[in-house]
């Protein structure tokens, strides 16, 4: 097991349609302690597709669209593609406290 601090993050998205979007929020993983909404949008571009146990990434397992539901492995699919392009937006980032 690594020492490493890990620092969790609240990730607000907002993806498809411009006038209504659809919000979900994720859970982020970095090793730093300072992210922001615009570094986690650079890394969202760069890297959407990071996997365990690279870091930083987002826990796609911990997704929930419009409050509570979670989208299928080909919707997740989808929604982590349009995030490569560009496709998908960074709304809010809020620090977690893990305990």
């Amino acid at each position: 097991m690594s020492d490493a601090k890990l620092f969790a993050y609240l990730v607000t998205l907002a993806y498809g349609d411009v006038d209504a979007p659809t919000l979900a929020q994720v859970v982020f993983l970095s090793d730093r302690e300072a992210e922001d909404a615009g570094s986690v949008a650079t890394f969202l571009l760069q890297n959407a597709q990071a996997q365990p146990p690279q870091m930083p990434r987002f826990d796609w397992t911990t997704l929930k669209v419009q409050g509570s539901q979670s989208l299928s492995q080909d919707e997740l699919r989808k929604l982590v593609a349009a995030a490569a392009k560009g496709q998908v937006g960074v709304g809010r980032v809020s620090p977690l406290k893990l305990r």
